[in-house]
C-alpha cells in the first residue's frame, strides 16, 4: 500500500472569496478543503476541477499542485499527476510531501529507479518520512530487492511504531524470501493496530494459502471483503482457493455484482474475469468460462508486449554458445545436491516436487529465480559489452565461485544441510540447463511433460505475473512451446549429465511405478509417503493452491476438449510445428 501525503494551503487572507466555485466565493484554504471533502467523497473529477480553479486564481501554492496530483493520481491520469507533482517541486523545491507523491506516481507508471530517487529526495528533505521510507520499500520489493525492502521498512516502523501499512507490507517482503512465520507474525500486527485493515487480511489469506491453511485462508478472505466489498485481489484469491459446484454461489453473484460497477480499473476487472472464470469452469459451463477466461487475457496482454523473434534468437544465440566442447569445461565443482524440476509451466512441476519432497531425503526450496537473477547480473559482474549467453564466456573461476556459493545459500537457506537432494522447482529454468550443468555438473534435473493442449489451456487460464508475457495469447503461447520444446530437444543431445522426461499423465494416472522410476534415478530408497503428496507440510506458492492440497487425482487430463473448438489458434500451430498428436 502507498501512501500518498496533502498538504494545507496557508494563504495570507483566509477568507478573501477569490475562488468562484458553482456560485459561491471561496477563500483559497476554503476552497482547498472543498476539493478535499469531494475527493474523500470519490467525487475525483469535482475535487480534480476545484483544485484547478484555484491553480487559475493562485498558480504559486506548492500545495495545490501537490493535491491536485493526488486527485489525478487517484484518477489514474499518471501524466499528469507527475506533471502537477513537478509543478509543486518548481515552486517549492523543499516539499518533502511532493517528492513522496512523485514517487508514488513513477512506481504506479513502473518507473521504479526514478521513484526510488524521489523517495530519497523526500527523505534527504524530512529524516523523519516513515511514509516515504514504507514506499521507498515497495519499490525496492517491485525490484526484488526483498533485504533491502524490509531495511526501508524497518526504518519505517522504527519511525512511526505504529505503523500498520509497514507491517503489512513487511509481511509481503517476508513472503517473498520464504519466511512465512514471520510474515504471518507481521500480518498479525499490522490488524493489532488497525482491526479493519482489509489489505492485511488479504495479506494473511495468501500466506495462509501458501502454508496449505485453506480453511483458514478463507476465513480472511471472507473477512476482507466483508471489510471491504468491492476488494478484486481477495475475490481473486478465494476463487483460487476453492472449487466450486453451484453455478449460482453467492461468490460468483458477489463478483458479477463487481463487475457493473462503474470506475473499476483494467487491473480490477481481469482479476474478477479470471476469478469467474475460475468459478464456471468447476461447475462445468464452459463456454461461458472461456468467454471470461478470453476477455480477462485481452486485458492483460494489452500490458505485455510479447516478443516472438527475441525469444527464437535467445534459443538460438543459446545453442550457438553451449556447444558440446564449451559444456566439457564446467566450473568444477562437485555438490549434487542441487535437484532442478523444470519444464512449462502447469505442467506438473509442483505436484513432481510435493511427492519427492515427501521422501525424507528431500527438502524443496519452492520456486527459486536464483539462476535468472544471475545471468541478469552476468553482463555487469564480468565487465564485458556482452549479456547473457554470451557473457558466459567472460565467467572467470572466481566469478563462477561466488555464483555458485549465492545459489547454494539460496537453495539451503530454510533447510539445512541434512537433505541429500534440495528441489528447485522453478519452470523456466529450461532456459539456462547449459549455465547449471557447469556450475553443478552432477547435478539431477527432471523434466515434466503434459499434453501440450492441456498445457497451453492451462496457462491461458492462469493469472500469471507479467514477466510470463507469453501466456495472455493463444498464439503466443504456441510459439512460445515451439521454442521451449526446441531448447530441450538440443540439451538433451549436449548436456554432459542426463535429463529424466517425465510426463504429467505418468505421474497421476501410474504413479507408484513413476515415483520409483524417480528414486531410482536419483539413487534413493522407497519411501511410501511419496505416494501421499497432499500431507505433505512445505509451503507451496503455486498457480494451483486447491488442487496441490488433495489427493492425486485425474481430473486435470484431457481437460482441452471441453475447449477444443476455442483452442484452434493453438492447436493450429501444435499441429504444424509437429507437437500433436501428443504421443
Amino acid at each position: 500500500m502507498n501512501r500518498k501525503e496533502r498538504r494545507s494551503t496557508q494563504s495570507k487572507d483566509r477568507h478573501k472569496p477569490v475562488v468562484h466555485i458553482h456560485g459561491h466565493s471561496y477563500g483559497m484554504d476554503e476552497a482547498n478543503a472543498l476539493a478535499m471533502k469531494e475527493h474523500t467523497a470519490g467525487n475525483l473529477q469535482a475535487a480534480a476541477e476545484i483544485y484547478r480553479l484555484i491553480i487559475t486564481k493562485f498558480p504559486g501554492v506548492a500545495e495545490v499542485h501537490n493535491n491536485l496530483g493526488i486527485t489525478l493520481q487517484d484518477m489514474r491520469y499518471y501524466p499528469e499527476a507527475l506533471m502537477a507533482y513537478n509543478q509543486a517541486i518548481a515552486l517549492k523545491p523543499v516539499l518533502a510531501e511532493a517528492y513522496n507523491n512523485r514517487g508514488v506516481t513513477l512506481g504506479d507508471m513502473l518507473r521504479y529507479a526514478e521513484a526510488l530517487e524521489s523517495y530519497d529526495q523526500a527523505i534527504a528533505l524530512k529524516p523523519d518520512y516513515a511514509a516515504a521510507y514504507c514506499n521507498r520499500g515497495i519499490v525496492l520489493q517491485a525490484l526484488k530487492r526483498s533485504q533491502e525492502a524490509l531495511t526501508s521498512y524497518d526504518k519505517a516502523t522504527m519511525l512511526k511504531p505504529d505503523y500498520a501499512e509497514a507491517y503489512n507490507n513487511r509481511s509481503v517482503a517476508l513472503q517473498q524470501i520464504k519466511l512465512y512465520d514471520e510474515a504471518m507474525e507481521n500480518c498479525e500486527r499490522a490488524l493489532t493496530i488497525k482491526p479493519g485493515y482489509a489489505d492485511a487480511y488479504n495479506n494473511l489469506g495468501i500466506v495462509q494459502m501458501n502454508k496449505g491453511n485453506t480453511q483458514e485462508a478463507e476465513k480472511a478472505f471472507r473477512k476482507a471483503l466483508a471489510l471491504r466489498p468491492v476488494f478484486t485481489d481477495a475475490a481473486y484469491n478465494l476463487s483460487n482457493i476453492s472449487k466450486y459446484k453451484d453455478a449460482n454461489h453467492p461468490d460468483r453473484q458477489a463478483i458479477q455484482a463487481m463487475l457493473t460497477r462503474t470506475g473499476l480499473s483494467a487491473q480490477e476487472k481481469e482479476q474478477l474475469l479470471f476469478a469467474l472464470g475460475k468459478i464456471l469452469d468447476d461447475c462445468k459451463q464452459y463456454d461461458e468460462a472461456f468467454q471470461c477466461y478470453q476477455l480477462a487475457n485481452r486485458i492483460r496482454n494489452t500490458t505485455v508486449a510479447y516478443s516472438a523473434k527475441k525469444i527464437t534468437d535467445f534459443v538460438t544465440i543459446t545453442a550457438e554458445i553451449f556447444t558440446p566442447d564449451f559444456l566439457s569445461n564446467s566450473f568444477g565443482f562437485e555438490d549434487k545436491s542441487p535437484l532442478f524440476i523444470i519444464g512449462m509451466p502447469r505442467s506438473g512441476t509442483t505436484l513432481m516436487a510435493s511427492i519427492l519432497s515427501s521422501h525424507h531425503a528431500v527438502a524443496t526450496a519452492g520456486e527459486l529465480t536464483t539462476v535468472t537473477e544471475l545471468t541478469q547480473r552476468l553482463k555487469q559482474k564480468t565487465g564485458s559489452d556482452a549479456s547473457y549467453p554470451e557473457a558466459v564466456k567472460h565467467i572467470t573461476p572466481a566469478l563462477a565461485a561466488q555464483m555458485v556459493e549465492e545459489y547454494l545459500y539460496a537453495l539451503r537457506r530454510d533447510t539445512g544441510p541434512e537433505p541429500t537432494y534440495v528441489i528447485d522447482k522453478y519452470p523456466l529454468n529450461f532456459m539456462h540447463l547449459g549455465l547449471i550443468t557447469q556450475m553443478f555438473p552432477k547435478a539431477h534435473i527432471i523434466h515434466c511433460i503434459r499434453h501440450p493442449l492441456d498445457t497451453g489451456l492451462s496457462n491461458y487460464f492462469q493469472r500469471f505475473a507479467l514477466n510470463y508475457d507469453y501466456c495472455f495469447d493463444l498464439q503466443n503461447i504456441g510459439h512460445f512451446y515451439g521454442q521451449y520444446m526446441r531448447i530441450m530437444d538440443y540439451w538433451r543431445t549436449v548436456l554432459p549429465i542426463p535429463i529424466l522426461d517425465i510426463r504429467y499423465e505418468e505421474m497421476v494416472g501410474n504413479t507408484e511405478p513413476m515415483v520409483r522410476k524417480v528414486l531410482d534415478y536419483l539413487g534413493l530408497e522407497w519411501d511410501a509417503r511419496c505416494l501421499s503428496p497432499h500431507t505433505n507440510p512445505y509451503a507451496v506458492e503455486t498457480a494451483s493452491q486447491w488442487q496441490v492440497r488433495q489427493p492425486i487425482y485425474k481430473q486435470s487430463m484431457q481437460r482441452w476438449q471441453h475447449y477444443e473448438k476455442q483452442l484452434a489458434p493453438l492447436k493450429e500451430i501444435l499441429e504444424r510445428d509437429g507437437y500433436l498428436p501428443y504421443t
